[in-house]
């Protein structure tokens, strides 16, 4: 492992600061099972974590049944892996929070299908500035499953595309703390990660997928969930995905604008208007789920539980990436800046979309843009369009999306990385 600039590292499953003299290697024998990871049977099932006293010749540790350990790395307090190679790089940790039907996981997939193009150095022409590889293979798999399914399918083409969940449920894991005062299990997170490589220096991206109603839960936060929520206050850059197909005044435009019936029975049919994943969109949904209401209880979480607590009046100094989906289908609402979508964009080019995005969501949902500039000193509304098309999902949910035959092309979702690498100046 080569020695990083600084001696001190931050898991990027428990967030937890140790020295890098304090960190355990993995044991190779496969009788040698660690305390923390138990199953519900009260079985160990992962291999024990342990400071080397014995070395061979190569630097590799050598555990207890005397067999030389692979360079495999793990968290002091969390015991979690950490591989090699995150050693060497700065971290950067990015939260993505959005509202259920906001497109997180479809934006994710296509955000992981992008990166693996490698479009700053490909397509953005940018020195010195590469895509690497996932850091963690084993915790990047739902996302490479559901890049095979929609990217690289061979089903037939009447066949439903179902995705696989990134949210808290596939991707916290349960941790034992055998030494505590008392038993005790916590959560640590897995993220999404990805190393890209700028001018000189390596990034370890360490992505968390955060589901938004967290915050406006009835009945306070699970322990599960509880952990992605310290995922908020240890980010470097936040990514808040914001739906305009949720919205009824946005939709409104739209259908005025282009002549479209936009009441069925009382309620709203998206999937006839938009072909868009929410097939319904009831202007009585569940309050809870209301963007302005999701960001304002995560910029009041993120106000009394950062280190640094914040008054009322003070403004979060961190990033703020509003990524406004499915923009195939909004897009035309866009009366200035609609041709640039199609285009790789310049720094110029995403403050001019950006300021045209967020008046447009203004005029329709000024609750939300409020709550932003309110809390918010750096921000940029980016639009995305994971598809590059209109995709449809069935009415039920239960079939997943019907992506039709021709070729997906997602448009703009490596943007927001490129603003966390290089925010723009606004």
């Amino acid at each position: 492992m080569s020695m990083p600039r600084q001696h001190f590292i931050k898991c990027p499953c428990c967030w937890k600061r140790f020295h890098l003299s304090q960190t355990k290697w993995i044991a190779e024998h496969h009788e040698l099972k660690d305390d923390y990871f138990i199953d519900d049977e009260g079985d160990k099932i992962e291999q024990k974590r342990f400071h080397p006293e014995r070395f061979t010749t190569d630097c590799r540790a050598i555990d207890d049944k005397n067999m030389p350990c692979q360079r495999d790395f793990a968290c002091p307090h969390c015991h979690m892996e950490m591989p090699d190679r995150y050693f060497d790089c700065e971290p950067m940790y990015v939260t993505l929070v959005g509202t259920k039907g906001s497109g997180k996981t479809f934006f994710l997939t296509a955000l992981h299908h992008r990166l693996q193009q490698n479009p700053f150095e490909e397509d953005y022409e940018l020195e010195g500035v590469s895509y690497i590889a996932g850091l963690y293979a084993s915790k990047n798999i739902d996302l490479e499953t559901n890049v095979k399914r929609l990217f690289r399918s061979t089903a037939p083409v009447d066949t439903f595309v179902t995705l696989d969940g990134t949210t808290v449920g596939n991707h916290a894991k349960k941790v034992s703390f055998p030494n505590a005062d008392s038993d005790r299990e916590s959560y640590v997170a897995l993220p999404f990660t990805h190393v890209l490589e700028s001018e000189g220096k390596k990034h370890a991206l360490c992505l968390y997928d955060c589901q938004g109603t967290l915050f406006t839960k009835r009945g306070g936060i699970e322990e599960a969930d509880s952990i992605f929520m310290q995922a908020i206050l240890n980010s470097d850059v936040l990514f808040f995905l914001y739906d305009p197909t949720q919205n009824e005044n946005c939709v409104m435009e739209y259908t005025e604008k282009y002549g479209r019936h936009i009441y069925r029975d009382g309620k709203i049919n998206v999937k006839e208007l938009l072909g868009m994943e929410k097939a319904i969109l009831n202007p009585e949904s569940d309050i809870d789920e209301q963007s302005h209401l999701v960001f304002g209880a995560m910029a009041n979480y993120i106000r009394n539980f950062a280190q640094d607590r914040l008054d009322q009046n003070d403004r979060y100094a961190r990033h703020i990436c509003i990524i406004v989906t499915k923009c195939d289908a909004w897009e035309k609402c866009l009366r200035e800046t609609q041709g640039h979508l199609r285009e790789l964009p310049k720094d110029d080019v995403i403050v001019a979309v950006s300021k045209e995005v967020e008046n447009w969501i203004k005029r329709h949902d000024p609750a939300f843009t409020t709550a932003v500039r309110s809390f918010a000193s750096h921000y940029t509304y980016i639009p995305v369009s994971a598809a590059g098309r209109q995709v449809t999902k069935d009415a039920e949910g239960d079939e997943g999306y019907d992506i039709g035959v021709e070729p997906l092309n997602p448009r703009w979702v490596d943007v927001p990385f490129l603003c966390a690498l290089y925010p723009p100046n606004q």
